[in-house]
């Protein structure tokens, strides 16, 4: 994805994972690096107003690959993102499983051109 932030962070989630967090919780604070080496905090982003988007995800995962060929989070990332008129979101990719590298992220993308 053009310009989106791939987070080379593995999370461990434990045994339950959940689509997003319940009503009325706190989400943890993390930072993470990026494929360019850049560390991202994530509080740091929100405390400068920005609004986060964390897609957890993995190579392997046949659904979440559906999910972005949709480009939907892209085309958020591109309007309103970091460099636009707007530049109120952050959109971070963050590979859930820590055993892939950034070739099978390489691989997919000529695999599955647009």
């Amino acid at each position: 994805m053009k310009k989106t932030l791939l987070i080379g962070l593995a999370l461990s989630l434990g045994t339950m994972a959940s689509a997003q967090m319940p009503d009325y919780r706190i989400c943890p604070d993390f930072t993470g690096t990026d494929i360019n080496g850049q560390s991202h905090n994530l509080y740091s982003l929100l405390d400068q107003g920005y609004t986060v988007v964390v897609d957890v995800s993995a190579t392997w995962c046949g659904p979440c690959w559906t999910y972005h060929q949709t480009h939907t989070l892209e085309n958020l990332y591109t309007t309103y993102g970091p460099g636009t008129a707007e530049d109120k979101v952050i959109v971070m990719m963050i590979e859930g499983d820590g055993s892939n590298d950034i070739g099978q992220f390489e691989r997919y993308g000529r695999e599955h051109p647009r």
